[in-house]
């Protein structure tokens, strides 16, 4: 799933509640680098009015389809306030990390099974949604369909049971044809 839809899914709410845990500095960074202007008027004096005049070109770009500024807002927010979650994932994979950064494609190297059952711990720890962030992000980032398979991860996102069982299918490999 793409940092676009992830937002999409998520809803309001959550997206609202995860710009809100984000400095005016992270702010400005992923708009920066989603190659968004972060200008505002000289009358914005105060950081209550930047961050307004942020968020509306934040929203104008995330409904634009803008996928860069979705995805700079999905990192700022996952590695500036929930790195525990990625180093207590990692570490019940048993990959090698620093403080929850790894260039190992673990979705390739780990089987399935295990991936999910990683899941299933964070669930217990972590906020649904926010886990389900975390994990379609990182399918995302790896090149992988392998969380958007997972049922409980999509309702988690915020998908209903019926469209999350389509998606999972959709994003199941073909079977193999018999020759």
């Amino acid at each position: 799933m793409k940092p676009l839809q992830i937002c999409q899914t998520l809803g309001k709410a959550h997206v609202d509640a995860y710009y809100g845990e984000l400095s005016g500095k992270e702010i400005r960074a992923l708009l920066l680098a989603g190659g968004a202007s972060v200008n505002v008027p000289a009358t914005a004096y105060t950081q209550a009015a930047r961050r307004g005049h942020w968020r509306k070109r934040f929203d104008a770009e995330v409904a634009a389809g803008k996928e860069a500024v979705a995805l700079a807002f999905l990192l700022e927010w996952l590695l500036r306030h929930h790195r525990s979650m990625l180093v207590d994932y990692l570490d019940f994979l048993g990959v090698k990390h620093t403080m929850g950064e790894t260039d190992e494609d673990f979705c390739a190297t780990r089987e399935p099974e295990k991936l999910h059952e990683g899941a299933e711990k964070l669930f217990e720890k972590y906020p649904r949604h926010e886990v389900a962030t975390y994990l379609l992000l990182v399918g995302h980032m790896q090149e992988t369909a392998v969380f958007d398979q997972m049922v409980d991860v999509l309702v988690a996102l915020g998908m209903d049971d019926a469209a999350a069982r389509e998606h999972a299918a959709a994003a199941a490999p073909a079977p193999a044809k018999a020759s």
